[in-house]
């Protein structure tokens, strides 16, 4: 019988060269040229060069991902899918192909492959043949640590296991970066001659387990790799601008430049990592990642770069903190011409200049429902529970509203009336959230004012401050009525009877044949009304109503809401709101905190 001879199936790659036979490898993460590499990592704020990349290269503190020889080998070919690119991912495809693709974790190091060009080579025939991965841009700090240590004649401890984690730890972000990276970066590149449907597909159905198996990285490593480089990261000095830059795009968060952009770089790789750890996870593989909840002291993962995990603060949340906020401290509602230029004037007096601090609106009457303001400018916009209390996810808002006297807000029954409804509408709103607040932390959102007995400009000037302005404006007007030896003695004696019957100016005016200019007479006012605050003021004697309003406004903008800082996961006093806009901010059972 004879004995039949089967052919010896090749072994099967492993660490660089296996990287090659992943369907769409390296279209996600780059490969890079020598000279590509050193501009890269002068981005990230390390300054090297082809030189130190040598030396780099001998002492095995950085080896190029591939080395592209000039002599084939028949038994080096890699059959692998073509690539028709002018760049280095498709120099390295066709040098795998034609059996010229060496991996140098494999091979010694040789003082004949020049990095630089060599005298007498034409620039356009002459390239180095080195490329690394963009993920080596990570190991650039280590390496150049312990290349001074070197240079330096020092005993250097780096360790040959070490050198390969790192190395390891390359090659399973290669890997896996055509999964995952698009899905953190929010973007898919798509290179010439590559099928976007295929690519598309690929990456539904490719597993990570036969990813990482492939190039000999153990799964169980994931969340601690993840970890070291959050934890390296963690020191960079755009750090508490983190929470933001989770909401920031790909294009935007990548024209930073030096330590900040190598954290970030650092975080999208744990992010890679530990998005396979999930999905690992579902299939029962690998035990979940830990859950953070409730945990107040800090953890590397923490510092994930995605929005979607359980730690990240919201979008408002994260511009609160940096006193961005889209949403105002506080609403104020005034109701005619004259307070809508005097009021914001008067609160600018008090460096409440910006829109995320004080606004103020106008409702041209007293006859308003605030209550679609009340439910949706001021109630709580809650998060998750913790514990007895709930994080919020948008910095808190306190309604002021100041009226004339009159209609709903005529008595103080009514105007507490008027309180309590819009009270009620925020309660409600809080438990369609789930959740409670106490009537203690309502009073503090929710304010309604006066200017006591009579309307707005009689209550806040008085005749002499009124009679001057008045005149200008009749005098402009032409009217013929101030030319009167009466004219003054009039004018008094109708505004005495506005205050007495509780009228408008308007009344008075009409009745001197006046037309009624709000905004004038509100401009001639305010250097009178200016003066006026500033003397009460330093006096430390407040008496104009529309003072003592922009005063309380000041109190709930600095007191009340409080300015970024304190405590993180403390919890708020009823009268306290300051950590509303705290890393930590809560809604506790019954209680805004």
């Amino acid at each position: 019988m004879t004995k039949t001879t089967q052919p010896v199936p090749p072994a099967p790659r492993r660490g660089a060269l296996a990287l090659l036979t992943l369907p769409y490898a390296f279209t996600q993460d780059d490969l890079l040229t020598a000279d590509q590499f050193i501009k890269e990592a002068k981005k990230r704020g390390y300054k090297l060069s082809l030189d130190i990349l040598q030396e780099m290269h001998s002492h095995r503190l950085l080896l190029p991902l591939y080395r592209v020889s000039d002599t084939p080998v028949e038994g080096r070919r890699i059959a692998v899918e073509r690539s028709y690119g002018m760049n280095p991912r498709g120099w390295v495809f066709e040098a795998a192909n034609e059996g010229r693709l060496r991996d140098p974790a494999e091979e010694g190091y040789s003082a004949a492959w020049p990095y630089k060009r060599p005298t007498g080579e034409e620039a356009e025939h002459w390239w180095n043949g080195f490329i690394y991965s963009s993920w080596q841009l990570l190991d650039v700090k280590t390496a150049m640590s312990r290349y001074a240590f070197i240079k330096a004649g020092l005993v250097q401890f780096s360790t040959r296991a070490t050198r390969d984690d790192r190395r390891q730890l390359t090659l399973a972000l290669s890997a896996l970066a055509t999964r995952y990276l698009p899905g953190i970066l929010g973007t898919v590149s798509i290179p010439g001659g590559v099928d976007e449907s295929g690519l598309r597909k690929h990456r539904s159905e490719s597993q990570p387990i036969d990813l990482l198996q492939l190039v000999g990285f153990d799964y169980t490593r994931l969340s601690k790799s993840a970890d070291s480089l959050l934890a390296v990261a963690h020191g960079e000095p755009l750090l508490k601008w983190l929470p933001l830059l989770r909401h920031a795009s790909y294009k935007g968060w990548s024209r930073i430049q030096g330590e900040p952009l190598d954290a970030m770089w650092r975080r999208v790789a744990a992010e890679v990592l530990l998005r396979a750890h999930e999905d690992l996870s579902v299939s029962g593989i690998i035990d979940p990642l830990p859950d953070l909840t409730g945990q107040m002291w800090w953890t590397p993962q923490h510092d994930r770069l995605t929005p979607r995990h359980k730690e990240a603060q919201t979008l408002e949340r994260a511009l609160a903190e940096l006193g961005l906020s889209p949403h105002p401290k506080v609403i104020l509602l005034v109701e005619g011409e004259t307070e809508l230029y005097h009021v914001p004037k008067l609160l600018a007096e008090f460096g409440l200049t910006q829109p995320q601090q004080v606004r103020v609106q106008r409702t041209k009457g007293s006859k308003i429902n605030a209550h679609l303001i009340a439910r949706y400018g001021v109630t709580p916009r809650i998060g998750r529970k913790l514990q007895d209390r709930w994080m919020l996810d948008a910095s808190l808002t306190a309604l002021v509203i100041a009226m004339d006297a009159e209609n709903d807000f005529a008595t103080q029954d009514k105007r507490d009336k008027v309180k309590r409804q819009l009270q009620d509408a925020i309660r409600e709103e809080v438990k369609y959230q789930e959740a409670e607040i106490s009537q203690r932390e309502l009073d503090a959102l929710v304010h309604v004012h006066v200017w006591g007995d009579y309307k707005y400009e009689l209550a806040n000037f008085s005749d002499d401050e009124l009679v001057p302005a008045i005149t200008k404006i009749a005098t402009s007007q032409r009217n013929d009525r101030v030319n009167s030896a009466d004219w003054e003695k009039d004018l008094r004696r109708e505004l005495q009877e506005a205050r007495g019957k509780h009228f408008d100016i308007k009344v008075p005016l009409g009745r001197l044949r006046v037309n009624e200019e709000k905004v004038e007479l509100a401009r001639l006012l305010w250097p009178v009304l200016l003066a006026k605050c500033e003397a009460e003021y330093v006096s430390d004697q407040v008496e104009t109503p529309v003072l003592k309003l922009a005063l309380e406004v000041r109190r709930l903008v600095a007191d009340v809401l409080g300015p970024p800082g304190g405590g993180a996961g403390c919890r708020v006093h009823p009268r306290e709101l300051r950590a509303s806009v705290t890393p930590h901010q809560t809604v506790a059972a019954g209680r805004v905190g």
